[in-house]
This record gives structure tokens, C-alpha cells and sequence, in this order.
């Protein structure tokens, strides 16, 4: 009742918001309508026309009710208001607190230049207003604006490139070419921390190569991460951490160390979570790593104390999957094995690795026959999927070459050396590392 006094003055809107709370158990429109009117016959037009002012009052009240929690917001429009009713004095007070309130607060992200423009922006309307020949702050406007822009066009460009890797969507960013440009000969606005960290975070996700890049965007992260929101931080995070594992599907295992670390410390942030529920894929990838950097306990662990913040959906495969990379990588074969073959899912990613695993054990056990077999109807789902991007030539290097391996036993030195020197050569190949360690072996 109070949110409907403070906005309105109408009793049949605070009588109908009144007996709506009061009845919980009986909201059918003609009840409802005979409480707030008991004289009037029901009319389906005044109801709809009662429930609308109640409707439009109750998102004036969810709009003032998050307005309360935008401190700088306030204070820039109640220097708005002086302004505009000619009260220099309070202006300038509330102008002065609303920069102090903006300068001494930590975060210093799009939202934070939006705000010192706007503040800027109103500090020169009351300069003009004044006198038009006094020297104005229009430097300062244009300044603010462009670290606005800027910060909030790289990351808008981040975005959507994630969502080109991911989705194959596909948008159009006005004047990124021109941004980038600009941005190398004008280092002071490139030093700004929200324009440099979502600057690096587009050159390192769109530059695969450079490596430099990606080291000096983990430094910028660790110094600026506390300037964003943690919506921010997650997303930053997520770019430097989904290079690692690009790099990693490359075969470049350098990147193990940095991606495990980058997922540690997100864990611990709590970024990891989507609504309260852990993707699949990240939950598989930490895992993955821990268990290639041999922090077995660590990895057992994470297992048994995060698998339900999974889907119910994926709960037991993924579990599953994991415990059995798990201990085979630890040398447990057979109840790896007795672990895969619990592995009941059809999503993509899951399904190939657990191929992948038992590929390797039939391998070591010497199974060549069951070995033989899953290739082939590994080569059958290749051919099926055809959303599988990038990664698709990484399962088709796996049967080629598994199908050399099988081979190596029954060659001369010279082939095995052939095929060694061949599997060298190629980039790229995840599986690269152990199938030279099995033929060497």
C-alpha cells in the first residue's frame, strides 16, 4: 500500500493492488472487480482500464526501487535539477559530489565513462547558460565520451566474436577497423584500464598467434580486474581462458598451466556458474587439465564436491567420463574403461571423448580389433555432424593416424621413422604428444 500512495492518488488502483494481496486464493476479475466496486456493475473494459493503471504504477515502482541503487545516477540528476531551476549554488554542490562519488569509487568500467560524461555534458550546459563567451569544459565532454565509446565498442567486438566462435552468429561492428588504428597512435586513451584490458582481449582472441599479446592481457587483468563489474570480470576471464584452450586444441601444451590457473581462479570467483549451474564443457575442462598436470588428488576432489552444480542431465556421463579420464591417466586401465562405458550421451563433445579414452586404452591393451571397430564408427559420426567446426579436423588427424599406429609393430625402422617424422610435422593435433609417445615406445 505504500508504493501505491507515493505514485498515485486514485483509491480504486490502491483498493484493487489492497484486495489482490489480501486474496491470494481468490483472484478471478469479477470478485476482484466487486471488492473495489461493490455498486457498479462489472464492465470488462473499466477492468482492464483498472488494471492497467495498477500495471503501469507497479513498473514506476521497480523503476524508482532500482534507481535507489545508482547512487551517481541520483546525485547527477538531482545537479540536472538544480540546473534547470537556476540554483548555481546547489548545483555546483551536487556537480562536486557526484565527481567525488564517481572518482573515489573502484569500478571503472563503460558505465563509469557514461556517467562522467553525462556529468561533464551537464557541467557544460551550466557554463553556457551563463555566458557563451566563458571558456567551457568541451575538451573534457569529448574526452569522456571517447573512453565511453571506445571501452564499450571493444567490448561489444569481443562479444561478438565470441558468439561468431561459438554460435556462428554473425554481426557487423561499425568502425572497428578505424578504432584500431586509432588506438596505436593514441597511447593515452589506450593506457585507460577499460579500454586497454577489452583492447587486448580483442587482439589476443583474434590474433591466435601472438603470444606476447595474450601475456601482457593476463598482466592488465591481474592489475584491473577489481575496475569491473564481476559481470565483467567473468566475461574477461572467459576470453583469456577460452584462447588457452584454442591454443591447447592446437596442440600447443604450454597453455595447460595458464588455462587450469585462469579456471582456479574463476572457480574461486565464483564466475564459473550459469544460474547457479556449471556448463558442461567448463566442468570437463578442469578436469582435463588438472589431470594433464598430474594434480590428481586436486582434480578427485573437484569431482566429487562440484558434480552437482551440473545439469541433472549431465550429472552421471559427465561424472563418469571425468572419473574415467581420471584414473586413466593415472594408470587405472580397467576400471577407466568400466567407467567409460557408463558414458550414456549423445552430446557431441562428451560422446568424442569418450572415444578418444577408450581408442587409447584398446590401444595399450593391444585390443586391435575393438580398436579397428570404434574407428570406423568414429569415422561414421564424423561424417554425420556437421557442426563440429574447427575441431573436426582434429578427430579426422586421430583416425588417420591411429590407423598408422596399428601398422608401426608389423614395419621396417625406416616406415616407423616416416610415420614419426609425418606425425612431427603436422600442428594442431591434440593427440599428437601421446601417439608419438606410442610409437616411440
Amino acid at each position: 500500500m505504500v508504493g501505491a500512495v507515493y505514485f498515485n492518488k486514485r483509491k480504486d488502483v490502491q483498493q484493487l493492488l489492497y484486495f489482490y494481496l489480501k486474496n491470494t486464493k481468490k483472484q478471478d476479475e469479477l470478485a476482484l472487480f466487486q471488492m473495489v466496486y461493490p455498486d457498479k456493475p462489472f464492465s470488462k473494459t473499466e477492468w482492464h482500464l483498472l488494471c492497467s493503471r495498477l500495471f503501469k504504477l507497479g513498473e514506476q515502482f521497480l523503476t524508482l526501487q532500482e534507481l535507489d541503487t545508482q547512487k551517481t545516477t541520483q546525485k547527477i540528476l538531482l545537479s540536472t535539477a538544480y540546473r534547470k531551476r537556476k540554483q548555481p549554488v546547489f548545483y555546483k554542490s551536487a556537480y562536486a559530489a557526484a565527481e567525488k562519488l564517481l572518482d573515489n569509487q573502484p569500478i571503472q568500467d563503460a558505465q563509469f565513462w557514461k556517467n562522467k560524461h553525462a556529468i561533464a555534458n551537464d557541467f557544460y550546459d551550466f557554463i553556457s547558460s551563463h555566458n557563451r563567451k566563458h571558456k567551457t569544459n568541451l575538451q573534457e565532454v569529448n574526452d569522456r565520451l571517447d573512453a565511453f565509446y571506445l571501452t564499450n565498442k571493444l567490448k561489444t567486438a569481443c562479444l561478438a566474436y565470441a558468439r561468431k566462435t561459438i554460435n556462428q552468429e554473425t554481426y557487423e561492428i561499425h568502425f572497428l577497423a578505424n578504432i584500431l588504428d586509432f588506438l596505436e597512435t593514441h597511447q593515452e586513451l589506450a593506457k585507460i584500464p577499460s579500454i586497454q584490458v577489452y583492447h587486448l582481449c580483442y587482439q589476443v582472441i583474434t590474433n591466435q598467434e601472438n603470444e606476447q599479446l595474450f601475456t601482457e592481457l593476463r598482466h592488465a587483468i591481474a592489475t584491473h580486474q577489481h575496475r569491473f563489474q564481476r559481470t565483467e570480470q567473468r566475461d574477461i576471464f572467459l576470453f583469456a581462458t577460452n584462447y588457452c584452450i584454442r591454443r591447447l586444441n592446437e596442440g600447443k601444451a604450454i597453455y595447460i598451466r595458464e588455462a587450469f590457473e585462469l579456471y582456479r581462479l574463476s572457480l574461486d570467483a565464483g564466475f564459473l556458474l550459469e544460474d547457479g549451474v556449471m556448463p558442461e564443457s567448463t566442468f570437463s575442462n578442469i578436469v582435463s587439465l588438472a589431470v594433464k598436470l598430474k594434480e590428481y588428488d586436486w582434480a578427485s576432489t573437484f569431482l566429487e564436491d562440484n558434480r552437482q552444480l551440473l545439469k541433472p542431465v549431465f550429472q552421471l556421463p559427465l561424472y563418469h567420463f571425468c572419473k574415467g579420464r581420471l584414473l586413466y591417466e593415472s594408470g587405472n586401465l580397467d576400471d577407466s574403461m568400466r567407467h567409460l562405458a557408463q558414458v550414456d550421451t549423445k552430446t557431441g563433445f562428451l560422446l568424442l571423448g569418450t572415444k578418444v579414452l577408450q581408442l587409447k586404452i584398446y590401444y595399450e591393451q593391444e585390443e586391435f580389433d575393438s580398436l579397428t571397430y570404434l574407428l570406423d564408427s568414429l569415422r561414421v559420426y564424423l561424417q554425420r555432424r556437421k557442426d563440429l567446426g574447427y575441431r573436426k579436423r582434429n578427430y579426422e588427424q586421430l583416425i588417420y593416424f591411429f590407423k598408422k599406429l596399428i601398422e608401426i609393430p608389423f614395419q621396417s625402422k625406416t616406415k616407423k621413422a616416416v610415420f614419426i617424422k609425418e606425425l612431427q610435422a603436422v600442428e594442431g593435433f591434440s593427440e599428437k604428444e601421446w601417439m608419438l609417445r606410442m610409437a616411440n615406445g
